[in-house]
Formats: structure tokens, sequence, C-alpha cells
């Protein structure tokens, strides 16, 4: 594995939440949802996919008290190559352009808002769920965190050449509860709602290279080889194996 660089850049989903003044309503939007990929940098044939089959963004959704809205972040194997892949992602809950605090737009929440939104909306990750549990919360983050990075227990088979595997979603639904009030949504206007950015990483499964921590991805992981706490595109060194 010497000299090779193993972090991966993806262009991930964006759902924007905002709501409207003066109502008991909220407006869900997705500002820029298509078919995002995700290119591996340094080395051909690696890819994935990153989908939202549920997801529609166009019917502009009216949100209200009790209403469940489905949204299914989920990675595909897409490598031109019979390649197998390991993968991680990062939900990251972000101020959007109708923040009124200019300086805050496009910044991660504060712990503090970040509790109006959790009172506001749930999310069902994959990882709280004990009957499934297909992706893992990374150690010391939870559901109330503004950022929560995942990886995937299984690699994704590249199955060459037929189709490669897609993982099970990341979540599948957002709800907003029907207990919700007035307060509670008043309180996620003031901060002019909110998106969730997904974005994350991809590596080549080295089913030899245990030493690596690139034979399973939980190896990887307390490797530190999915590289989520650094600005996405950063490219890890192979100064830090598995010990």
């Amino acid at each position: 594995m010497t000299g090779k660089k193993k972090m991966i850049l993806i262009l991930g989903a964006v759902f924007t939440l905002t709501t409207v003044s003066l109502s008991t309503f909220a407006y869900m939007s997705d500002k820029k949802q298509v078919v995002n990929y995700l290119e591996f940098i340094g080395e051909e044939g690696m890819a994935a996919s990153l989908q939202e089959p549920s997801w529609q963004p166009e019917k502009g959704l009216l949100t209200v008290p009790g209403m469940t809205l489905e949204k299914d972040p989920q990675v595909t194997n897409t490598s031109d190559l019979d390649m197998d892949e390991l993968v991680a992602l990062k939900c990251e809950f972000v101020y959007t352009d109708k923040c009124p605090e200019e300086e805050k737009r496009g910044t991660i929440l504060s712990s503090e808002d970040m509790a109006k939104v959790t009172e506001f909306m749930e999310v069902d990750y994959n990882s709280d769920d004990p009957e499934k549990e297909d992706w893992v919360r990374f150690e010391s983050q939870s559901s109330q965190d503004s950022v929560q990075c995942f990886y995937y227990k299984n690699p994704l088979k590249r199955n060459y050449p037929e189709a490669g595997d897609t993982t099970v979603p990341l979540f599948t639904r957002i709800q907003i509860p029907k207990q919700v009030n007035n307060r509670q949504q008043q309180a996620v206007e003031k901060i002019g709602g909110v998106e969730i950015r997904i974005t994350g990483t991809i590596l080549q499964q080295m089913e030899g290279d245990g030493y690596w921590g690139l034979d399973t991805a939980q190896n990887a992981y307390e490797a530190g080889l999915f590289g989520l706490d650094g600005p996405v595109g950063e490219e890890m060194e192979d100064e830090n194996p598995k010990a």
C-alpha cells in the first residue's frame, strides 16, 4: 500500500428544511437533488453513486405535524473494475441561506440550534435500530449531534460484470411528530431552517491487508482511514497504519 492515497471525495446530496413564519406549517425541499457520484482520487476504476430513490423534491412537499417524508440515502458500487469497496458517510446539519445571521449561512449548526431541530423532527437512522444496525455511527457521536459519521458494516461487492452491491439506506424517513407545537416550530423558523448535507468516503477493500485496516470497514474506521473528521477531499497519507 506504500505510496497510495486512500481518501475519496464525494459530491453529496443536500436536504433542506425551511419554515414559513406566522403559520403552523413547514416546507421541505431539496436544493440540489441529482444522482451524485463519489470520485476516487489518484487511482482509476473506483467509483460509487449516492442515490435517494424515494425522495421526490419536485413535489415541494408541505409538511405538517404527523407527516412522514421518505428520504433514503444509499450507496452503490459502480466501479469499472472487479473491485470491492468499503464505505462511510457523514451527515452534517447546516444553517440554510435563509438564516438571519449571514455569517452562519452554510456552517454547522450550534449544539443549541441542533437541539431545536431534533425537537422538531426525527430521523430513523439505521444504526439506531437494534434489529438492523447495518450502519455503525462513529464512537462518541449521537443522533443529537450536528455532525454524525457512519461506516457500513459489509463491503460493497462489485459482482463484475453484473451490477455492484447497494447499501441499505442510511435512514429511510424524516418525520415531524404529531406533538410538535408552535414554540418548537417557531424555534426552527427563527434560525432559517436546516439543511442535511451527506458526504463521505469509499476505500478499496483488500482482504489481505488487515495490518493497514483495509480488510474490513470496522478496521478501516479504527485505523482512521475514512478521514471524515477532516475536510472533504483531503488526502490521507499511509503514515498511521493499524497497529
